[in-house]
């Protein structure tokens, strides 16, 4: 509270004697202007609306801070602590702070101020330039005539010249007209440095995220003197959808609001995004009212009511197909993949063909091990079978030849593999000679090898249906210890007799909400994923609402949580996916 005793010194007449009138006023701020709200009432033109105010800092001590033109001590200031027996000059108003009680021991600060209002200047009886040569009454203008021509300068500049390129967009561009006894070149230069004039409308600073047009108002302004049409915004922002996926329920609940309605420009560098949590309770509290189909749950706040996480899972099939299922305590998700990860992330370590001696071959896994975090830090690269899982599960076939591995492919390639490292093998058991004839490759004439490629043959084949059996068949098998597997009859005696799975891993489970990973690497993975105690790959390891309600509170702030509003999790415009992307979304399938 602030306390200020006002003293106006009034001089009756021409004498020095000096009248003192008191007053006091109170408050928190005192307002120094000519508005009526401020305290201190100064009614003088020369002085703006608010044009200073006397506050209380923290450290307890006043301060004048101004937002016009005033003289502490004959030196322009904007905002100095007070002190006793300074002279303050606003416009015509002189102060004198004659007394001050503050700081950090005083309950209510006092100060007195005294101020008078200065005689103004004697107006003179008659034109001072009347009685000087060079007089506006002796040239040929007068002052109204200079004042009018003045004006016409400046419409002509700032209002039919811009209006005249607004509505003829194409003249700058075409060649210069004839205009009679002026030249052509006079004319393209005045219509090139006339074009941009309506920027002297702009009604304020652009918004930042639009500074690279910011001098064409063309842009965004279509038509001359309308309101910017959605299509305008639309040209740009081609990847902004609507709120509501289905066109019908949106166009009834915002009956056709315009762009602009929410996004004003010319409101500053940040203005353009508008967030406004009071706008989604007032629709999303009652949701049903609004669409009585809609599967959306009622939601007032993240803290108090905020209905389970909608999961949007890849299914098997086909089509892999998406759908969106509340996430619960028993929501499995089939991936067609065998994976523990409590035995993988176990405290004793996993064993590992390129483990430690000294360990008995045993290494430590993290979820970083596997877990790559993406090039924007939000989510996870997949996890790929080269770079995360063969360094340990190795692919080798066959003990005679440990360093050949079959790729991690379909069953086609695979089996084809597994012939070719059984008849690479074959050729060093069954050595048969060879002679060239005219460079084409032949037997010897004296040796029969029929025998010898019989059996040759016959063991490749042997082998190879042995080796494949136990890849697939086996659940111990090189690919059944991730994958299921299925015998099918072969068409051809070369084609495979097994199928593989495919792996339908989901990419993004809540791809209506934020989030990302970057923000939260200050904690365990384990604190919100319970991987350690995942025994199957079905298991559904994303932390439900309570997990994120042990840190995150609603718009009521909590000073041991994280405050969340809508605008934290949500956007309020449906992402339209950019084309190029969707066309490799639709052509991408389940791999195995």
């Amino acid at each position: 509270m602030i306390r200020c005793k006002l003293v106006e010194q009034v001089h009756p007449d021409a004498t020095d004697t000096v009248a003192r009138v008191d007053r006091a006023v109170a408050g928190e701020i005192l307002g120094l202007g000519r508005a009526a709200s401020c305290k201190i009432f100064l009614p003088d033109p020369r002085v703006r609306l608010e044009h200073a105010s006397i506050h209380r800092a923290e450290d307890g001590f006043l301060y004048l801070s101004a937002v016009g033109p005033v003289f502490v001590n004959q030196r322009v200031e904007t905002r100095v602590r007070l002190a006793p027996g300074q002279q303050i000059t606003i416009g015509p108003y002189d102060f004198v702070v004659e007394a001050l009680q503050d700081g950090a021991s005083v309950a209510t600060a006092q100060i007195t101020l005294s101020f008078a209002l200065r005689d103004s200047a004697a107006t003179q009886g008659s034109n001072t330039l009347a009685g000087r040569g060079g007089g506006l009454r002796e040239s040929w203008i007068t002052r109204r005539g200079l004042a009018w021509l003045l004006s016409l300068v400046v419409i002509v500049t700032f209002a039919a010249l811009p209006v005249w390129h607004a509505y003829h967009p194409a003249a700058s561009q075409t060649s210069a007209p004839k205009v009679q006894g002026v030249p052509g070149q006079a004319v393209a230069w005045l219509l090139a440095h006339t074009q941009r004039l309506d920027t002297f409308w702009n009604p304020g600073p652009i918004s930042s995220a639009h500074q690279t047009f910011a001098q064409d108002c063309q842009v965004c302004h279509a038509k001359p003197f309308e309101r910017v049409a959605d299509t305008s915004c639309t040209s740009c922002h081609k990847t902004t959808g609507t709120h509501i996926a289905n066109p019908a329920i949106d166009q009834s609940t915002f009956q056709g609001q315009r762009c602009a309605s929410c996004h004003k420009d010319h409101q500053g560098p940040a203005s353009m995004r508008v967030v406004d949590a009071l706008g989604c309770v007032q629709c999303h509290s009652s949701i049903r009212s609004y669409s009585p189909q809609t599967l959306v749950g009622n939601v007032s706040d993240f803290a108090r009511d905020h209905p389970a996480f909608r999961l949007s899972i890849r299914q098997p099939g086909a089509t892999a197909t998406v759908q969106r299922v509340a996430q619960t305590a028993t929501l499995k998700n089939d991936t067609g993949l065998k994976f523990p990860h409590d035995i993988h992330l176990a405290k004793s370590g996993i064993k590992s063909p390129t483990g430690p001696a000294l360990t008995g071959g045993r290494v430590l896994l993290e979820c970083a091990n596997c877990h790559t975090p993406d090039a924007a830090g939000a989510r996870f690269e997949p996890v790929r079978m080269e770079a995360h899982c063969q360094a340990c599960h190795r692919l080798s076939v066959d003990p005679q030849a440990p360093q050949r591995q079959v790729p991690h492919a379909t069953p086609e390639v695979v089996t084809t593999a597994v012939r070719e490292i059984y008849a690479s093998l074959a050729v060093d058991r069954y050595p048969v000679s060879l002679v060239t004839v005219n460079a084409f490759l032949q037997r010897p004439a004296a040796e029969t090898v029929a025998g010898r490629s019989t059996s040759a043959a016959r063991w490749v084949q042997e082998q190879s249906e042995r080796t494949l059996a136990a890849m697939f068949d086996k659940p111990t098998g090189v690919c059944t210890t991730c994958h299921s597997t299925s015998k099918v009859s072969a068409s051809t005696p070369r084609s495979p007799l097994w199928t593989v799975a495919p792996i339908v891993q989901t990419s993004h489970w809540l791809p209506q909400s934020t989030f990302s990973h970057a923000q939260h690497k200050s904690a365990d993975c384990s604190s919100c994923h319970k991987a350690g105690q995942s025994k199957v790959a079905a298991d559904v390891l994303l932390p439900d609402i309570q997990v994120c309600q042990s840190c995150h509170t609603g718009a009521k702030p909590d000073k041991e949580k994280v405050v969340s509003r809508c605008e934290s999790c949500h956007g309020f415009h449906q992402k339209i996916q950019h084309p190029t992307f969707a066309k490799s979304a639709a052509l991408a399938v389940p791999k195995p």
